[in-house]
């Protein structure tokens, strides 16, 4: 691993003419050698999945030069293709690339480079390609977009997902990073996986689309299904799906028990509720409603559940042969 060379002078105002002063100020200080080890962490346990899924060498994840912006193209790489990515995206979300299908085109969609999404939205587009794996299906950018719309800051700055009200399928993952800007990295292709640039804008786009949530009217029959099961299921907890990614048994324990948490707790409180204004002792609240009446309420609960994830995947599949989209569950990690 070598640090990139320094380029030769160029004017950025004028090349970048388009670019309000907070991107010609945005340069990566991932500069070094040292920093890119600093990234992989100690030698002896790096396990080489640091950047990519399989292996780090199936990309080329580099050190940028002095002075690289971040809304650079190929001018400022001697021609090579090339798209930058924030250090925060790898390390704390857990972006691995080469991107899936569904990141692909949800970033052709939005029309927008992947340094131009804001860091902690890209857990969002991490965990629903998580959710779906667990039921097997190819995600969806229609239904990514029923449950989020696209807000373009102001002077062509970075792009922010945001919930629908009353439609919030992930939680945020964290309101903000500190320290994100200007730590950045230049990814290329290696010759293990020539096609890894191939299928999503690469460079700043000056004009990212605004884009509103989709309706369901306009969705094909399958994805409205689709979205009112997934509605019904209430917000997963983002930072939960990624951290049990590769942990098949506790995904599926936290997906098909958290409905019926949330179900417990309810009736719990309403027990409450009823105890207080029957005016009798707050001691025994909870447990207004009996406990073998909880019990039975979980039990059917997992039930229904059950029966709505069997449909939910039985439901994008369909759509899945539909449009000839196969379905890429995640790849756990090699040991």
């Amino acid at each position: 691993m070598t640090a990139n060379l320094p380029s030769s002078r160029v004017n950025h105002r004028v090349l970048y003419a388009w670019a309000p002063d907070e991107l010609l100020d945005e340069c990566s200080s991932l500069v070094s050698t040292k920093a890119w080890r600093d990234h992989v962490g100690d030698p002896s346990t790096y396990d080489h999945r640091a950047f990519a899924k399989r292996h780090d060498d199936d990309i080329a994840v580099l050190p940028c030069t002095l002075g690289e912006l971040v809304c650079g193209d190929e001018r400022a790489n001697n021609g090579v293709p090339f798209f930058y990515f924030y250090q925060v995206v790898f390390k704390c979300v857990g972006v691995r690339l080469p991107f899936s299908r569904f990141e692909r085109e949800l970033l052709t969609e939005i029309n927008i480079a992947p340094a131009q999404l804001y860091p902690n939205n890209w857990a969002f587009v991490k965990a629903f390609d998580i959710l779906f794996g667990f039921f097997g299906c190819a995600p969806s950018v229609d239904i990514f977009l029923h449950f989020f719309e696209v807000k373009r800051q102001r002077n062509n700055l970075w792009v922010t997902l945001n919930n629908v009200l009353g439609r919030v399928l992930l939680t945020l993952f964290q309101h903000s990073f500190k320290g994100w800007k200007g730590k950045f990295f230049n990814v290329c292709c290696s010759d293990l996986v020539p096609s890894a640039l191939d299928g999503f804008p690469l460079y700043w786009v000056k004009e990212a689309r605004n884009l509103k949530s989709r309706s369901l009217k306009g969705l094909p029959p399958n994805d409205r299904e689709a979205c009112r099961i997934l509605a019904s299921a209430g917000g997963f907890y983002v930072a939960g799906l990624i951290s049990l990614e590769y942990n098949a048994e506790a995904l599926e324990k936290y997906i098909s028990m958290r409905a019926s948490l949330y179900n417990l707790l309810f009736f719990a409180f309403a027990g409450f509720l009823l105890d207080a204004w029957f005016n009798l002792s707050l001691c025994v609240a909870p447990w207004f409603v009996p406990a073998f009446y909880y019990i039975r309420l979980l039990d059917a609960d997992l039930k229904m559940d059950r029966q709505r994830r069997l449909r939910l995947a039985q439901v994008l599949r369909s759509e899945g042969e539909a449009s000839a989209s196969p379905a890429q569950p995640p790849e756990p990690p090699e040991e």
